[in-house]
């Protein structure tokens, strides 16, 4: 009874590391799109309000993931307070601060440090072509972590599964 009991919570185990890891998996393709939705905001609440983009992220842009709502208003309190230097290097900087947090692949986190020179340039052409531009990054990049996700959710779910059977089995 011992030992059947104890397989029954190895193998339940095993599923919910399974489910646990699709669920991660998930969230961070959710967090691209709410990304990719964020800079879409800042840009078209910037161009249709003609405000400073510190008052856009301090008041006027909210998203659904919370720690985004922290990173806008942390970058807002650094450009208001202007200690740091130009508002590319401040949007920087806060991202970096933010990676662990957000945990973004290095090639994603550079594709949103770099966001910053959208909103932050010397014109509003060039703001455009920096945006067109992180913006087909982005994209390129959540097809790619689409395309990873249901390889990764196959392999992880068949590999854990399959080691709680295998414990079992040495188990019993």
């Amino acid at each position: 009874m011992l030992k059947v009991t104890g397989s029954i919570i190895i193998i339940m185990a095993s599923i919910g590391i399974a489910q646990t890891i699709r669920k991660e998996l998930v969230e961070h393709l959710r967090l691209l799109y709410e990304l990719r939705k964020l800079l879409v905001d800042i840009a078209y609440a910037a161009v249709e309000s003609m405000q400073p983009v510190e008052i856009l992220l301090g008041c006027f842009i909210r998203t659904r993931d919370e720690r985004l709502n922290r990173l806008c208003k942390e970058i807002a309190e650094r450009l208001i307070e202007k200690k740091e230097g130009t508002g590319e290097e401040v949007w920087r900087n806060v991202f970096t601060d933010f990676r662990q947090e957000l945990q973004l692949r290095d090639e994603e986190s550079e594709v949103i440090e770099s966001a910053g020179s959208a909103f932050f340039g010397k014109s509003v052409d060039e703001n455009r072509k920096h945006l067109a531009l992180t913006i087909e990054r982005l994209d390129f990049l959540i097809e790619t972590a689409r395309g990873e996700q249901k390889e990764k959710q196959k392999v992880y779910g068949t590999v854990s599964v399959l080691c709680g059977l295998m414990l079992v089995i040495l188990l019993v």
